[in-house]
C-alpha cells in the first residue's frame, strides 16, 4: 500500500501499478481512476469588473477561478460591495457569474470582491475593485443660504452646498432665483461657485432670493430668504417746481412727490438750493415738505432756485432751476467807510461809500446826512460826500448817514463823533491896568478870557511898552510857565508875561506883573494862546508905575574952589529918577550940608569957608519917596590965603643948646 499526497483538491487521477525486479519493470495493470475529495477555491474568481447601470445599481461581472484552482464544484459566488463615502458595507451570493445592486446612492464610490463557494467552502476573494454610480440631480436644496453684506443696488449671497449625501453628483453650478416682490419680477442668476452677488437691484425693494444646486440636473430650490435693499438717494426730482414772489424778501417754493419707485427709501425731506445770482452765493433750506417759504432775503437781487428729495442717504437729482427778482425795498445795511475826509476850524468835510451791495435793496438815490450839534440837522446829497461850513472850532459835533432808495430810507450808519481842531482865540479884553502904590516896579493887569477861546487855552500873554517906545510889537504865542520874557524887545523896553489859561472861563483875572521901571507910563495888550497859535492884540491899555528912589545918583557931578572961602557945585539929574526930583541933598566931608529944595537946580555955590581947606563932596537926589544913592566924593580945596598969628611959641634948652618950637597960626584965616 501506498499513499499519494500533495495532490489537487477535486482532480480525477488514474492509477498503474507494475512491479520492478532487478530486471527491470513489470506489466502494469489497468488503469484504475480515483478522485481528490472536494476542498474550497483555492483561487479567486477572473476578469471581475463592473459598471453602473444607473445612479441607484450597478453589475458586477467575473469569470469562475482557473479549473485547478476551483477544489470542487462551484455552487455559488460571495460578493462584498463597501460604500466608500460611508463605509456601509453590502454582501449577498450569486450563483451566476454577473449580479446586478441596486438601492446604491447616486455618484457615490463602492468598493467590491467576489470569491467562489463550493460545497466545502469559501476560496479566496478576489482583488478590490472600485466602481462609480452615474449622478441624479441633488435630493437637497443647498443649505446655510445668508446674506453676508448688501447696499441699496446689491445682495452678496453666500451658502454651503447640499448635504454630501444628498448631492448626488459634482454640483457644476448653483441656480439662483430672486423675486422683486414690488413688482413680481422674477430674476434667474448661476454661479459656479458657493457666493454670489446681485447686482443691479432696486434700492429700499424687497427680495425673495432661493437656490438650487445643479449636477446632472437641478435639485430642489431652499426656502425663500427675504432681504430688502438698503436705501439709496432718489432717482429722480421732484415734478411741478415752482417759485412764487411773496414780498421784497421772502419766496414760496412748491412742488409735487416723487413716484414711489423713484424714491429709493423713504423721503425724510427735501433740499433746497438757493443761489443768490448776484454773488453767486448758494444757501441750502431743508424742508420736511411742500410749499415752503424761504425769508430774509435781499429785495432787489435775482435768486435761481432748485429742490431735491432726501432719504436717510443724502439728497437725489435737483430740478430744472427757476430764477426771480425780488422787488427793491429800504437799504438793510447803512453806507460804508464812514469817516471824516477834511477837518479845518471852520468846516467839515465827511466822505462815505455806498452801503453793502447785498444791503442796498436796489438803486441808491442819495444819501441823508444827520449833523448833530446842539439840534438835528437832516441834509440830503446825492454823492457820497458833503462839505459842512460854518462850523465852530474846537466843537464836538456828531454826524450819521443813511442811504435811501426810492423805496425807503435804511439804517443810520454808527455816529461819529467830530472834534473841530482849535484856532487862535478871540482878542482878549484887558479891563484894567493901574500902577501899586508902594510897589513901583509892579502893575496889576486884569482882564476876561476871550469871548471865543476857539480850542484849550493853554497860555496868556501880556506884552508891555514904554509909551515913548516905538509901537507894540506882535508877540509869538507863548504856551510856557509864567514869567518869562517876550520876544517884544529887551526887558528895559518890553516886558511880556506868560499866563497859564488856569481860570474859569468868563469870570474876571488878575494878575499883578513885575520888572517895570519906577514912574514909567506903560501901554500893554494881552493876547491868548491856544495849540493853534496866538490871539489878535487885545485894546491896549496905559498905565504909569509908582514912584521909587532914584536908581541912581546925580550925574556930571564938578566941584571947583571959587577962592579961600567958596566952592562951586554943579551936576546934572540922575539918569533914571524913578519918580519926580524934590531935592537934591549936598555931603561935606560926609555931612549933610545943605539940602537943595529946587530940584531944577544944578549948581550950588558953598562959601564961608576956610582958605586952604580940603573939602570931600557928595550929592544924592531925593523924590517923594525917598533918597537916592550918593555921588562918588569928590574932593576940593579952597584957595590959599595969608596965614594967621604963630600960636604956642615956646624956646627949650637942648644939649646946652636953645631951640624953639612953633604952633600953627590960630588961624589960617585971620584977615
Amino acid at each position: 500500500m501506498y499513499e499519494f499526497t500533495n495532490l489537487e483538491e477535486y482532480t480525477a487521477y488514474f492509477f498503474h501499478v507494475a512491479a520492478f525486479n532487478s530486471f527491470g519493470e513489470g506489466a502494469s495493470n489497468d488503469p484504475i481512476e480515483a478522485t481528490t475529495l472536494e476542498a474550497a477555491p483555492s483561487a479567486a474568481p477572473l476578469a471581475v469588473q463592473a459598471f453602473p447601470n444607473s445612479s441607484y445599481n450597478i453589475t458586477i461581472l467575473w469569470s469562475p477561478p482557473p479549473e485547478i484552482d476551483r477544489n470542487g464544484v462551484i455552487i455559488y459566488y460571495e460578493i462584498q460591495l463597501t460604500e466608500t463615502e460611508n463605509g456601509t458595507e453590502f454582501q449577498w451570493t450569486s450563483p451566476e457569474l454577473t449580479t446586478t445592486r441596486g438601492s446604491l446612492h447616486p455618484h457615490f464610490h463602492y468598493e467590491f470582491r467576489v470569491a467562489a463557494h463550493t460545497s466545502i467552502g469559501t476560496g479566496p476573494f478576489s482583488a478590490v475593485e472600485t466602481v462609480q454610480t452615474l449622478p441624479a440631480a441633488p435630493t437637497a436644496a443647498p443649505t446655510q443660504l445668508r446674506v453676508s453684506n448688501f447696499d441699496s443696488s446689491t445682495i452678496a449671497l453666500v451658502w454651503e452646498p447640499p448635504p454630501f449625501t444628498d448631492r448626488n453628483g459634482d454640483i457644476v453650478r448653483y441656480h439662483i432665483r430672486v423675486t422683486e416682490q414690488e413688482t413680481q419680477t422674477i430674476f434667474e442668476y448661476s454661479s459656479t461657485s458657493q457666493h454670489y452677488t446681485l447686482t443691479s437691484l432696486h434700492p429700499y425693494y424687497n427680495y425673495v432670493i432661493s437656490i438650487a444646486a445643479e449636477t446632472v440636473g437641478v435639485g430642489p430650490f431652499t426656502t425663500g430668504l427675504l432681504q430688502p435693499t438698503m436705501e439709496s438717494v432718489p432717482s429722480s426730482a421732484p415734478g411741478n417746481f415752482s417759485m412764487a414772489v411773496v414780498n421784497s424778501t421772502s419766496i414760496l417754493l412748491s412742488w409735487s412727490e416723487l413716484p414711489l419707485p423713484e424714491r429709493n427709501g423713504v423721503v425724510q425731506g427735501y433740499t433746497i438750493c438757493l443761489t443768490n445770482v448776484r454773488n453767486g452765493r448758494d444757501t441750502d433750506y431743508s424742508a420736511v415738505s411742500g410749499p415752503y417759504s424761504i425769508v430774509n432775503l435781499h429785495p432787489d437781487f435775482t435768486y435761481r432756485a432748485e429742490v431735491a428729495a432726501v432719504t436717510v442717504v443724502g439728497a437725489g437729482p435737483f430740478s430744472s432751476q427757476i430764477e426771480v427778482r425780488l422787488p427793491e425795498a429800504a437799504p438793510s445795511g447803512p453806507p460804508t467807510h464812514f469817516s471824516v475826509d477834511e477837518l479845518s476850524p471852520r468846516s467839515i468835510t465827511l466822505k462815505w461809500g455806498y452801503p453793502l451791495e447785498e444791503d442796498r435793496n436796489g438803486v441808491i438815490s442819495g444819501f441823508r446826512v444827520r449833523f448833530i450839534s446842539n439840534n438835528f440837522t437832516d441834509l440830503e446829497v446825492e454823492n457820497a460826500t458833503i462839505t459842512i461850513e460854518e462850523v465852530k472850532p474846537f466843537t464836538l459835533y456828531y454826524a450819521e448817514v443813511a442811504a435811501f432808495t426810492m423805496v425807503g430810507i435804511g439804517p443810520y450808519t454808527v455816529r461819529i463823533r467830530v472834534l473841530t481842531p482849535e484856532d487862535v482865540p478871540s482878542p482878549v479884553s484887558t479891563t484894567m491896568l493901574e500902577a501899586i502904590q508902594g510897589s513901583p516896579t509892579q502893575l496889576t493887569v486884569q482882564w476876561r478870557p476871550p469871548e471865543e477861546p476857539n480850542g484849550e487855552l493853554l497860555a496868556y500873554s501880556v506884552c508891555c511898552r514904554e509909551s515913548t517906545q516905538q509901537p507894540l510889537c506882535d508877540c509869538d504865542s507863548a504856551i510856557s510857565v509864567s514869567s518869562t520874557s517876550c520876544p517884544c524887545g529887551d526887558l528895559e523896553q518890553d516886558t511880556s508875561y506868560h499866563l497859564q489859561a488856569m481860570f474859569p472861563v468868563g469870570l474876571p483875572h488878575v494878575k499883578v506883573i513885575g520888572g517895570f521901571s519906577p514912574y514909567t507910563n506903560y501901554t500893554c495888550f494881552m493876547t491868548a494862546n491856544t495849540s493853534a497859535g496866538e490871539s489878535s492884540p487885545g485894546i491896549p491899555h496905559s498905565s504909569t508905575t509908582d514912584e521909587s528912589t532914584p536908581a541912581d545918583e546925580p550925574q556930571d557931578i564938578m566941584v571947583n574952589s571959587l577962592n579961600s572961602t567958596a566952592i562951586l557945585i554943579q551936576w546934572s539929574p540922575p539918569h533914571i529918577p524913578n519918580g519926580i526930583i524934590l531935592f537934591y541933598t549936598i555931603y561935606i566931608n560926609d555931612s549933610i550940608t545943605f539940602n537943595i529944595i529946587a530940584a531944577y537946580q544944578n549948581s550950588f555955590m558953598f562959601g564961608w569957608l576956610s582958605p586952604y581947606q580940603l573939602l570931600n563932596v557928595r550929592l544924592s537926589a531925593s523924590t517923594k519917596v525917598g533918597e537916592g544913592p550918593l555921588t562918588e566924593s569928590q574932593s576940593v580945596t579952597t584957595d590959599e590965603s595969608v596965614p594967621g598969628a604963630v600960636d604956642n611959641l615956646e624956646v627949650l634948652v637942648l644939649n646946652d643948646r636953645p631951640s624953639t618950637s612953633l604952633g600953627p597960626p590960630l588961624s589960617p584965616m585971620e584977615y
